[in-house]
């Protein structure tokens, strides 16, 4: 009787073998890699909620909001006092009027958007509501820059922008916003 070629049965074995391997192998679930932790984004993962507060010229109050996509929008009001009357622009004189109030709408999209630091385009557009409501409205667009240093939810901000000043009468002015600090409280 002849002998089977013994490299045959090797290869049909290991076929077999293989086969059987691969399939139990196909079976088992794969290791899961491991989860990169997420990169903490400035504006949050979800929307978000503020109130800003500044020290410089025209300060506003503001109340706003986050979205996770880099854009913030906020509403305020700066409100001023000034026992002498206030200034009439242009001119030497003082008015009657010892109170002004004027509204601000703010939007910002961060193109930085790193915890704890954003740097964001933003523009503002402000006008009188009291006196002289709407003789004149401002257009400030610039850039702003954003930090949380501590772990608590206070945020320090600055900006250089340009003011753009419409007047209803009178020809439009252009002029640099002298820098100030914004404080920013962000609802946990």
């Amino acid at each position: 009787m002849k002998r089977s070629n013994r490299g045959c049965i090797v290869f049909l074995l290991a076929g077999v073998l293989g086969a059987m391997g691969g399939t139990a192998r196909a079976q088992e679930a794969p290791a899961a890699p491991a989860a990169a932790p997420a990169e903490r984004k400035f504006t949050g993962d979800k929307q978000g909620f503020f109130m800003s507060g500044g020290v410089a010229d025209g300060a506003f109050w503001a109340l706003g909001t986050t979205f996770p996509n880099g854009l913030a929008v906020s509403a305020g009001v700066d409100i001023n006092y000034d026992g002498a009357g206030l200034p009439i622009p242009g001119s030497a004189m003082r008015s009657t009027d010892k109170f002004s109030f004027q509204a601000l709408l703010y939007g910002a999209y961060y193109i930085v958007n790193k915890f704890p630091v954003g740097i964001a385009v933003e523009a503002a557009v402000i006008a009188p509501l009291s006196p002289g409501a709407f003789d004149f409205t401002v257009i400030q667009p610039g850039l702003g820059v954003f930090y949380a240093p501590f772990p608590v939810p206070l945020v320090l901000s600055s900006a250089l922008d340009l003011a753009i000043t419409i007047p209803k009468d009178g020809s439009s002015t252009v002029s640099t916003v002298t820098p100030g600090v914004r404080l920013i409280y962000v609802f946990p």
